[in-house]
């Protein structure tokens, strides 16, 4: 989970070991862990950006991890403080590059596209959801469910239904535990049935497709070898929205479930 934080391997190892051991010197940190001394130094100046650790002004130095609730919220409050820096930047930003945009004829052919890495899927997925009108439907794993509960997309659920729009989930989850988080997403309605294989197919009426192949079921959301195609192509769309429907048709609603799970 540490790695939603920008850590990598080395840091976190390094940052949980400061935790269970102590303040330490970094030579003695980088020997316990057995890490080389280098990249040990790399790793705890960045983690000290990140308002992780602290250090000593004393020789040798001492570092000392900071407590995870407060370097957690250091994090969260430095991306926040990114996050409204290119907010504010955006409209003069697009303005200055529509400028330099050379002028192009508009083609009305459909679009194919690859999509690489989950953050970029889910916002993607999340896109389509707060644009949509129409019934959009979702058919995936439950653990895919459950790693987009931990994005923004329940707020986009909330926007499309909002907008007259439907989002109707079938997966293949039964899991107590699971089927509770699914329902926290804000679906129109969540049905339960064999899926066709272990990916995941978005559906939006008449206009828009995002499919994947087979799913690394891993909670990574950096899984940069996570990738969909995105196209708005009528045919792909009209193909895969029956697939859906009998896939919807065939599965059984999610409220029995909840009620026995109860």
């Amino acid at each position: 989970m540490l790695k939603h934080f920008d850590l990598d391997d080395i840091d976190a190892h390094l940052y949980i070991g400061l935790l269970q051991i102590g303040p330490l010197s970094v030579g003695n940190l980088a020997a316990k862990l057995d890490i080389e001394r280098g990249k040990a130094y790399r790793s705890l100046e960045k983690l000290r950006s990140l308002g992780l650790i602290t250090t000593t002004m004393t020789n040798p130095i001492i570092c000392k991890p900071v407590e995870p609730q407060e370097g957690l919220t250091n994090i969260i409050q430095r991306k926040e403080n990114e996050f409204i820096t290119m907010q504010k930047l955006a409209n003069k930003l697009a303005d200055d590059l529509k400028d330099i945009t050379r002028k192009q004829q508009p083609v009305e052919s459909a679009t194919v596209s690859i999509v690489q890495g989950r953050h970029n899927i889910y916002s993607r997925i999340g896109k389509l959801f707060s644009e949509s009108k129409s019934i959009v439907y979702v058919v995936t794993t439950g653990k895919d469910l459950v790693r987009m509960y931990h994005t923004s997309i329940p707020e986009k659920i909330k926007v499309c239904k909002t907008n007259g729009g439907q989002i109707r989930i079938v997966t293949d989850v039964e899991d107590p535990s699971v089927v509770s988080i699914v329902g926290k997403l804000g679906a129109s309605e969540i049905r339960i049935g064999k899926l066709p294989s272990k990916s995941r197919m978005i559906v939006e009426e008449g206009r828009h497709l995002i499919m994947s192949g087979g799913i690394n079921e891993s909670m990574d959301m950096n899984d940069d070898g996570d990738s969909v195609l995105d196209s708005n192509s009528i045919e792909m769309v009209e193909n895969m929205y029956s697939l859906c429907e009998h896939l919807w048709k065939k599965s059984k609603s999610l409220e029995p479930i909840k009620k026995a799970a109860k």
